[in-house]
């Protein structure tokens, strides 16, 4: 028996942190229906820890420390520095005119870590800030759901700048189940540099450089070829998962908006009325 639930609990844990943007809960009722009420591994605690694991690795979890507002005010006393400061005010404009439309979540933090190179000297400690942007649409009503997680670490005193990038899809209706995830990792090096120390500078630039760069990375780099796949998806990835000529000797033609019609029309079509 210990050695089954060993086993249930691995299975969910898989099913439950593939779960899609928004629906862990969805997937774990459908593991409530599915397995014993007694089966320890559904118990609040692991499923609590979980869910946790989930929203870390997804990126939602910026948004679950905010109380879903999507405001960053958890500084404390990191509130005083200089470049968390640009960086902030920046930030807040940013995903305001880019993350405001309807049904849309969004949320940033920024957090400082400190680098050592493993020399004693003091001197060799760099700060590295932490910019974490998470979004997400959930409309299952419409079924579809996704988000956009961004993480970009820069060291201010050198300008070096690393992002990750990624992005979640899922669509399904009538059966069908298509999920889209996409990871890039990009680096580059901003001109400009920011003192963590210095009152006397505002910073206001610098943290509008940073803020360019990653928005110029979100659309040259992401949102463009994302486009690009999209408008190939039905000539060149779809086209690959079936036949070039079904066994009829006739193209199909794949126009979505005929196919729904056919379908209509033969869900009301009665079929019984021709039998006598």
């Amino acid at each position: 028996m210990a050695s089954a639930d060993n086993n249930n609990q691995g299975a969910i844990r898989s099913l439950l942190l593939a779960s899609p943007p928004g629906q862990f809960d969805i997937i774990l009722e459908d593991l409530r229906s599915l397995l014993p009420k007694t089966t320890t591994s559904l118990e609040a605690g692991i499923i609590a820890s979980y869910r946790l694991e989930w929203e870390a690795a997804t990126g939602r979890s910026t948004i679950a420390a905010h109380g879903n507002d999507g405001n960053n005010n958890d500084y404390n006393e990191e509130a005083n520095n200089n470049c968390i400061a640009s960086i902030s005010k920046v930030m807040d404009i940013y995903l305001a005119s880019n993350f405001s439309s309807p049904g849309v979540r969004a949320a940033y933090t920024v957090s400082t870590s400190v680098v050592d190179d493993g020399n004693k000297s003091t001197t060799n400690k760099s700060t590295t800030l932490t910019i974490t942007t998470y979004a997400e649409r959930i409309e299952l009503n419409n079924h579809q759901a996704g988000s956009w997680t961004g993480q970009y670490r820069i060291c201010p005193t050198t300008g070096s700048l690393h992002g990750d990038i990624s992005v979640r899809a899922h669509t399904f209706e009538n059966g069908g189940n298509v999920q889209l995830t996409s990871n890039i990792s990009l680096n580059t090096t901003i001109s400009q540099t920011c003192s963590l120390t210095d009152e006397s500078e505002t910073h206001s630039s610098w943290g509008s450089a940073v803020t360019r760069q990653i928005k110029s990375w979100e659309e040259m780099e992401v949102v463009n070829k994302l486009d690009i796949l999209y408008e190939s998806m039905g000539s060149v990835y779809l086209k690959r998962l079936r036949r070039v000529m079904p066994v009829t000797r006739t193209k199909m033609e794949w126009n979505v908006l005929a196919h729904r019609v056919a379908q209509t029309l033969k869900e009301g079509h009665d079929k019984d009325k021709f039998v006598h």
